[in-house]
Parts: structure tokens; sequence; C-alpha cells
């Protein structure tokens, strides 16, 4: 496998999780990402916003208090004329000048629980605003790892690369060598030197591919000093087959994805409630006290005045808009279970594939070792035999290009054993920090 095919696989990494132990600069990392990403910074506020209309919600059981100020001209009023002593006079019912200062309450006295659902379905609401903030902040942690190893493993890469590098130059110059002795073609010198220009045009990628990683670390984390250590390169973590049953078991209460459908069916349940109860009656007390004139005899002067009831409103007829209402929530609510069914199918489908992907990555690495091994000697052997001019350049070319590839292979291999560890833990649940 060549080095410029494996540097593609960097950019389909998007997630990696926990391994059981982190190294201390990618938790430095993800703490700076936590501290600086935006995306997280909006959740928080609308988690804010959410527990605000919590408040909201739960203040309909404070009564309401308001005061109010009427001041209103009216012309013609009612008069009458009546005889008093025996001449006419007329009398006036209402001021042309009405004035009206008082302070009024209101407060729900019983509403058959619409209240409390709807305190409940704000309350829900904060929880899958608080859960997305979660997966989020969980997710935003693979991404900076898979980042930091993907400039791990591209680091290792042009190790490995270089080292092809200088192989190719020990060549050329042998080859230079033997052409001023005319042991050797023109063709075999310009061969090697086409494999050198190869080898630092793939050192190239590797190199652009590894300052795109960094470009994506620094809009993760938002600083553009990175440190990131030598511990990125340590891909060799031991890695083991782990029990399918088990992983469900325990991803089903700690699963990200499962948790958030979860809640989503709770929210649905408690809008099944709420239009349940969105056509029962209400009892409401109301009242008032202030000054207002009109008051006859005296018409024009203010006095004190208290009036005080209660308010029955029963729903008859709403043209089916409750329980239309309540038939759309109730199918919602059936969806929603069915996002649950969903999630657990696909974490299934998903642990079954990373065993998988597990068993034979460690059997493909395990027959690579060997394959390293025996490319080096064959490699030995082959430049052993071109001092004694008894092979060809392109049987060492051959050998070398073994090497190459077993090396990048093994690397391979490993990172992605790492990957696949780590990806085992987060569809657990499991936090990096």
């Amino acid at each position: 496998m060549k080095p410029y095919k494996l540097a593609l696989f960097i950019t389909l990494v998007v997630q990696t999780v926990q391994a059981q132990s982190i190294p201390d600069d990618l938790k430095a990392l993800i703490t700076q990402a936590n501290s600086n990403y935006p995306r997280l910074k909006e959740q928080d506020q609308r988690l804010r916003a959410g527990e605000v209309r919590v408040d909201i919600a739960r203040s309909a059981y404070l009564p309401n208090v308001t005061g109010n100020g009427i001041y209103q001209y009216v012309d013609p009023v009612p008069k009458a004329t009546l005889p008093i002593n025996g001449r006419d006079v007329t009398l006036q019912f209402q001021p042309n000048h009405n004035v009206n200062a008082n302070i009024s309450v209101g407060q729900t006295i019983y509403d058959f629980g619409r209240t409390q659902a709807s305190i409940q379905r704000a309350s829900d609401d904060v929880q899958l605003l608080r859960r997305n903030l979660e997966l989020t902040q969980q997710n935003l942690g693979y991404q900076v790892a898979a980042a930091y190893y993907g400039i791990g493993f591209l680091q290792k890469s042009i190790v490995v690369q270089d080292s092809v590098i200088r192989v190719a130059q020990q060549n050329i110059q042998i080859f230079a060598n033997r052409l001023q002795n005319g042991e050797a073609l023109q063709y075999d010198l310009l061969t090697q030197q086409v494999r050198l220009k190869a080898a630092q045009n793939r050192k190239i990628d590797l190199q652009n591919n590894l300052e795109r990683q960094r470009a994506l670390l620094t809009y993760l984390t938002g600083s553009p000093n990175l440190a990131v250590g030598s511990s990125a390169m340590q891909f060799d973590v031991p890695t083991s087959v782990f029990s399918l049953e088990e992983g469900l078991q325990t991803a089903a209460t700690g699963n990200k994805e499962i948790q958030l459908a979860q809640d989503q069916v709770r929210a649905a349940q408690t809008d099944v409630l709420i239009n349940e109860r969105g056509g029962k009656p209400s009892l409401t007390f109301s009242g008032s006290t202030g000054f207002r004139n009109g008051y006859i005899p005296d018409i024009n002067t203010p006095k004190f005045n208290v009036a005080a009831g209660v308010n029955l409103v029963v729903p008859i007829y709403s043209g089916k808009r409750y329980k239309l209402q309540n038939q759309a929530a109730q199918l919602n609510l059936n969806a929603s279970r069915y996002a649950v069914e969903n999630a657990n199918a696909q974490l299934r489908q998903n642990l079954e594939q990373l065993s998988a992907d597990i068993r034979s990555n460690r059997e493909r690495l395990n027959n690579l070792e060997t394959q390293v091994l025996q490319a080096h000697k064959a490699l030995d052997i082959a430049r052993t035999r071109l001092q004694a001019g008894v092979i060809t350049p392109v049987e060492l070319q051959s050998a070398e290009t073994g090497v190459e590839e077993a090396e990048l292979g093994r690397l391979n291999f490993q990172y992605q054993l790492l990957l696949n560890q780590l990806e085992y833990k987060r569809l657990l649940g499991e936090n990096l920090l």
C-alpha cells in the first residue's frame, strides 16, 4: 500500500474516542476545544434560555397583578329631568369625564393539570438541549482526537517516506559510480532518479495532508499554538475482541444517540398529555380595587371600590381541534419510539462491524509483522547481490518497494486498530475527559 493512498484515509476519519489512558497533550487540546468551540457556546446559551422557559411556565402558578389607569370622555350621557319641590331638575347618571384607577389580580385556581404539563414539556426541552450539548461535546472530543492521531500517523508516515528517499539517494550514488565504471546503463540511473522524485512527491502529499490536519485541529481548538507530542505516534496499543452482548448492554445506558432518542420519546409523551388536557375547563379568580367616579349622587367624585369573583371556562365545541392535535401527538410519539428502535439497531450493526474490523485488522497486523521481517531480510540479500552484480536494478527496486509497503501497511493497521478500540469506547458512551 502506497503512502499517498494511506494519507487519504485520514480525511475519512471524523471521530475517535478515549483509549484507556489518553495523553496529557490530547487532554489539553480537548479542554481548549470545549472552551473555544462556537457551536458549544451556542448550545450552552440555548440551554440557558430553555431553563428560563421552565421558570416562565412555572410562573403560571403565581398571581398576575396589574395596575390600570383609565380616562374616558363620554358625550352624550344618560340624563333625566324630574320634578323636585315643584321645579324640574336634570339629573345626570354618568359623568362626561370618567376616571378609573385600580389594581387587578388574576390567579388560576384549577386547570386540570394543564400548567403542570406545560412545565413538564419545558423541562423535557431543557433535557433535549442538555443531551444535544453533551453529544456535541463528545463528538468534538472525538474530532480533536482524530486530528491528533491523524497528525501522528502522517508524521510517522513521513518518517517512513524519508527512509525511502534516503535509500533512493544511496542507490543513485551506487548506480552513478557503476555507470562511470561501465557496469551499469544510463537507464538504470534514470530509473532510480525517477523513483526518488516519485518518493519526494509522495512526501509532499503527506506534508500537505499534515498541514490540513493541523488546520483542522486549529479550527476545533480555537488555538493556533498546537502542542502535539510524540504520544500521537504511539499506535501499538493492546487490543482485544469484545463481547457483542456485553457491549450492547453497556451501550444501552451510555450511548448518547440512544439517550437522545429516549429523551425525545419522553417529550412526545408529554405532548400527548398536553393535548389530552387542552380541552379541559379552567377555574380562575379575578379581583380589583381602586378609585373611580360615576357613583350617584356625586358622580364626579372618585370613590374607593372593590370587585372580586371567579371565572369558569368550559370548552364546548372546537371543531375537532383537540382531537386532531391529540392524534398528531400520538403519531409523533409512535415515530419517536421507532427512532429508539432504529438507534438500537444501528448500535448493534456498528458493534458487529467494529468487532469484525478489529478481528481482521489484528490478523492482518500479525501477518504483516512477519512480512516486515521478511521484507527487510530480502532487501539485505538484494543489496548484497547487487554489489556482486548478480541481480538487476529492477529486482532491487522490487525488494525496496516490498519493505516500504510492509512498513506502511503495519503502520496503517496499527493506526486502524487504535481507532477501532477508541470507536468501541465511543459507542459505549465514554467521554474523553
